[in-house]
């Protein structure tokens, strides 16, 4: 491995300094192999030199320390922490520095280094593995398409089985009961078989929904905007909210599967988030075409959310609205998101009209 590869990434620097600084509540440093710092929670503070840690790097002795209070006031750049050497391939690539008292400090920056070694470590095996797929983020890309389409072969699978086969036993049933409960001389009798054909066939109407939910055979029989249409109605009268919903004269068109597969999942999520979250009254569907690209415009009149707040805490954790974006970017479209509190959420799908070939999400 070349000598570029063995320099700490500044970015990933900063994203493990951000996750450990908001842990413990305090500073968090990362220096690279000339003592320089590179990340910090303090921003003003990266470009400056750590001395304690330049003079541990440059006089060859690599080991882990402590600076004191007394240290603190002595040299420039530091402050009271524990720090551990960072340690890739047998050779020192950088520090890093945990702020406050040792007891506090310490087994939180030897876990920060261990974790940074192992980062290291991992992407040292995988770039020797995926060869000429150089790219992080189009390794990504290939992994997140096969899971989806893995994800989506199954869902068609299950769809199917439940619509076919339990469907269709869950029927006979149904029927099988109507007509016992005619047979039966007994009143008491004929009330429990029509009950239990009335427990069936509630059963049969959950499994159809649940079917529906995971792949709607109008999806693939009819096309997006055929399945897009149904869902929304559904989702109105079962959640009691008004839906605006505009197709734009698309009602017979089809696109690509994966294209199509993309749309539909999206508004499923925009709209499953609009109930748990929004606290909507109404929503606006839109779905429309331009000379190249198709378009989605979610938009609803709910509580709405700090958008900045939004991408600076919370984009790690909300899978749904990652999934989203991950969706669209591997069909090689525009994501986009607007929101301010009290003034509701739009979201904006854009997809090339002509997207690129892909390994196909059809099952």
């Amino acid at each position: 491995m070349d000598n570029e590869n063995q320099k700490l990434d500044s970015k990933f620097a900063q994203s493990l300094v951000d996750i450990v600084a908001a842990e413990l509540n305090k500073n968090v440093n990362i220096l690279d192999d000339r003592g320089v710092i590179i990340a910090s929670f303090s921003k003003g503070r990266i470009g400056q030199i750590h001395e304690c840690g330049a003079m541990m790097l440059q006089s060859g002795v690599i080991k882990e320390f402590y600076v004191t209070k007394d240290d603190e006031h002595r040299y420039k750049g530091v402050r009271t922490g524990f720090n551990m050497p960072i340690i890739f391939e047998n050779k020192c690539i950088g520090v890093i520095g945990v702020t406050g008292e040792l007891k506090t400090s310490e087994p939180y920056a030897r876990l920060a280094a261990r974790f940074v070694e192992a980062n290291l470590q991992s992407n040292a095996r995988q770039e020797k593995l995926v060869g000429a797929l150089k790219d992080k983020e189009e390794l990504q890309s290939v992994f997140l398409n096969k899971i989806i389409r893995v994800q989506e072969e199954e869902r068609k699978r299950i769809s199917r089985e439940l619509h076919d086969e339990t469907s269709q036993s869950l029927t006979s049933i149904i029927v099988g009961l109507r007509v016992l409960a005619e047979q039966v001389q007994s009143s008491a009798e004929r009330d429990k078989l029509l009950h239990m054909r009335d427990l069936a066939r509630t059963t049969l109407e959950a499994v159809h929904d649940m079917a529906v939910e995971l792949r709607p055979v109008l999806l693939d029989d009819l096309g997006l905007v055929a399945a897009a249409q149904k869902f929304i109605a559904n989702y109105a009268k079962q959640y009691n909210i008004l839906i605006h919903a505009d197709f734009n004269n698309l009602s017979r068109e089809r696109f690509a599967t994966e294209v199509e597969i993309a749309l539909y999942r999206i508004l499923q999520e925009g709209l499953t988030n609009i109930i748990k979250h929004a606290k909507a009254t109404q929503v606006w569907v839109s779905l429309y075409k331009t000379q190249t690209k198709l378009i989605l415009v979610i938009k609803d009149n709910g509580v709405g959310f700090n958008l900045e707040l939004f991408k600076n805490t919370h984009s790690r954790t909300s899978l749904g609205i990652y999934g989203m974006g991950e969706r669209v970017a591997l069909v090689g479209g525009i994501f986009d998101i607007e929101s301010a509190i009290d003034q509701g959420t739009k979201i904006f799908v854009g997809i090339p009209l002509e997207v690129k070939k892909t390994e196909s999400l059809q099952a």
